[in-house]
């Protein structure tokens, strides 16, 4: 059943937009290789830099070669500084300062843009040998100066652009029309280490984006007569998808909102059983799609426009 949706933005690493600050809480190493190779290729596709801070039990040479597809396509993405891959330390024990740190990752955006990309893509895994911090509790200053330095304050609580969280928004520039170079950050922490910690629970609060740990999974959330599905919608969620439309078809409300529109994958069964659950809703009651226009294609197709207690919203995203 899905479970009262209180937290942020939970999607498929392929939603991730430009301008998100997103939290991976991973325990299998396999998913976590999957999701940074979806990161690492979205950053490609959009032409930005990706920056990876990766721990020491993987060397970058191996790093690069599993998020690109092989060692020739990493040595092309090095060459071009498409990629980085550091296991650096970001700062020596007793000498953390998070202004410091942010004002580093200013210096990587501005050296992105002026290398021509449309901006930095970045992920850096919490370790305690990455970053020997004298406590936990510094890892959480850092990441709430880093998001009140670049993301708090613009549309979707994100730098320039990025999801309004509503139908219809989309990315906006800065006051003035200025926009400055997109900035997505990910921050990765191992569950099996930091899992039962204060810190970590902390950090993913400060996080109003948080990606599914494996590929191809489905979540929903509901709040009040809202459902919101994210992940894949598939075969092998088919019994998934189908308790959450009950669960919203359970709902007293007369109006009931459906958002699909950060799902990954969105089949045409799944579509079929949305158009059966509107035309089954007794009068007044109805329900209204939230998705993408490739969505709404698929339930027009299916004779979407034939249903009449149903109606349907296009993000433009």
């Amino acid at each position: 059943m899905p479970a009262e949706d209180r937290a942020g933005r939970a999607v498929g690493v392929d939603r991730l937009q430009p301008g998100d600050h997103a939290f991976l809480a991973f325990s299998d190493d396999e998913d976590r290789w999957d999701v940074l190779t979806v990161f690492t290729q979205q950053g490609f596709a959009r032409n930005e830099k990706v920056a990876l801070l990766i721990d020491v039990g993987h060397s970058p040479a191996w790093v690069a070669a599993r998020v690109t597809g092989g060692a020739a396509a990493a040595r092309g993405a090095l060459r071009e500084r498409r990629l980085v891959v550091s296991s650096t330390p970001r700062f020596e024990r007793g000498k953390f300062d998070a202004c410091r740190l942010v004002e580093g990752v200013r210096r990587r955006i501005g050296t992105a843009s002026a290398e021509g990309f449309s901006g930095l893509r970045s992920a850096s895994e919490m370790s305690l040998a990455l970053a020997p911090v004298d406590n936990l509790g510094q890892a959480v200053e850092y990441e709430t100066a880093l998001h009140a330095a670049l993301f708090r304050g613009q549309p979707g609580g994100q730098p320039g652009g990025g999801h309004s969280g509503q139908p219809g928004g989309g990315h906006s520039g800065q006051p003035g029309g200025e926009r400055r170079p997109h900035f997505t950050a990910l921050c990765q922490w191992d569950a099996r280490l930091f899992g039962q910690t204060e810190a970590m629970a902390a950090v993913r609060d400060v996080h109003p984006v948080t990606l599914l740990p494996q590929l191809g999974t489905l979540r929903a959330g509901i709040a009040g007569n809202k459902l919101i599905v994210t992940g894949d919608s598939d075969l092998s969620s088919r019994a998934e998808w189908s308790r959450a439309l009950r669960v919203l078809a359970g709902r007293p409300d007369e109006t009931l909102v459906l958002d699909i529109s950060d799902l990954s994958f969105f089949d045409a069964h799944s579509a079929g059983a949305v158009l059966r659950m509107a035309a089954a809703l007794p009068a007044p009651r109805r329900l209204e799609v939230w998705c993408r226009s490739a969505q709404r294609r698929m339930m027009h197709t299916l004779g979407a426009r034939s249903v009449a207690r149903l109606s349907i919203v296009t993000k433009r995203l």
